[in-house]
């Protein structure tokens, strides 16, 4: 299988950068795997399509791409595509009556697979933030002996408001991940809100949208699924995935609670849990446990070269 790369369109120090997945190519072209967002909304490099039999797109940015105005038949060249939203990969089959949209995990490159060392630090966020609860989490972050990671180009508003209270800016991703590793837990969110109306009329827009699981609550709550590359990050850092509940725990389709991450629900519940855990006088048996079985999952299932076996295989 061939692999074709062009991330001109992903921002620089993103994790896509870092996939490396053209180190599994073979010599075998009748079918080729392309990954970056041009090849979809750009309509990139007809020629390369043309040239192999079977052309596989993976998409690891669903479904942030209906709050934009999305035409669902920019995938319709491809013929399987490969997505981390679950729920959209339902609603676009059905839709299309087909079956070439597969869910997939949010994949790990193991040679970015950091040292595990003795813990620094107490609790860590790595990110954007967008919007008041992620306001919030840094606030409670800060009671504690916190790392906060984070850019100062390509970012939101609101992002750039907080920037003061970031600990460390612009690392390189192989500085991101030993620092990630030096914290006893990572706060993760698998959801993300709308920005505004414009955004949740483009998810309107859809056809059937109201079909689409990951729409739910766009509406009512203002917010979508996604699953975030920074749980996988922490698995592989053997950091404590602090994961927050929402109405569709989209890491439960690789993961395990209480076997591979906790739960918090709200902020309240978000402080109390993270002094629990950082004063725990049993860390070993209570903690270790969970993170050692969720770097072992990773590890034995979740990696990027696991994913072209199964986009070659197409059997998990």
């Amino acid at each position: 299988m061939k692999i074709y790369k062009d991330l001109s369109r992903e921002i620089k120090g993103t994790n896509t950068h870092y996939f490396n997945f053209e180190d599994h190519a073979s010599r075998h072209d009748s079918s080729a795997l392309y990954y970056g967002y041009t090849f979809i909304e750009d309509q990139a490099h007809p020629d390369i399509l043309k040239s192999h039999e079977k052309n596989i797109y993976l998409n690891v940015v669903p479904p942030t791409e209906f709050c934009g105005p999305y035409n669902t038949q920019a995938e319709d060249r491809f013929d399987e595509i490969y997505s981390i939203c679950p729920f959209t990969v339902k609603w676009l089959n059905k839709l299309k009556n087909t079956n070439k949209y597969k869910k997939i995990w949010y994949p790990f490159n193991s040679k970015h697979t950091p040292s595990h060392g003795k813990k620094k630090y107490d609790v860590c966020y790595h990110g954007g933030i967008h919007g008041p609860k992620y306001i919030q989490m840094l606030d409670i972050l800060s009671r504690f002996d916190y790392r906060y990671m984070t850019m100062d180009h390509s970012i939101n508003h609101t992002t750039r408001s907080q920037l003061g209270r970031a600990t460390d800016l612009n690392l390189s991703y192989k500085q991101k991940m030993e620092r990630i590793s030096e914290c006893k837990i990572s706060v993760c969110y698998n959801n993300f809100p709308a920005r505004d109306e414009k955004d949740l009329q483009n998810i309107k827009n859809q056809p059937q949208w109201h079909e689409n699981e990951a729409f739910s609550h766009a509406a009512s709550d203002g917010i979508l699924p996604q699953l975030k590359s920074r749980f996988i990050e922490a698995c592989f850092a053997k950091t404590l995935n602090l994961v927050e509940r929402d109405p569709w725990n989209v890491i439960e389709e690789w993961y395990e609670p209480n076997v591979h991450f906790i739960y918090f629900d709200g902020n309240e519940d978000l402080e109390t849990k993270i002094k629990k855990i950082v004063n725990s006088s049993n860390w070993s048996d209570s903690y270790e446990k969970i993170i050692n079985a969720a770097y072992k999952r990773s590890v034995e299932n979740y990696t990027c070269e696991h994913l072209i076996k199964y986009i070659k295989n197409n059997e998990l």
